[in-house]
């Protein structure tokens, strides 16, 4: 009885690590996807918030260009404003 069960263990386990093996990487292979999408994901909200704080200190710069080239008068205002 034992010999046989022996004998059965010997024959499957090939089968049983091929099927372990290939549920592993198609494990593997989906949490790569996902995790390719979270950083697309990522990576559009970084540019996003990149180009906006570039937009804002865009309008930052003009605004103290025309400060130092604008005469006094115009200068309160604007240091008023900000």
């Amino acid at each position: 009885m034992l010999e046989l069960f022996l004998v059965m263990i010997t024959l499957t386990s090939p089968v049983l690590i091929i099927i372990l093996v290939r549920h592993y990487f198609r494990y593997k292979s989906a949490a790569n996807q996902q995790l390719l999408a979270l950083q697309k994901e990522t990576n559009s909200h970084t540019a996003r918030a990149t180009q906006e704080k570039l937009a804002i200190l865009v309008e930052r710069v003009i605004v103290l260009e025309k400060i130092v080239t604008d005469s006094n008068t115009t200068l309160r205002q604007e240091i008023k404003k900000l």
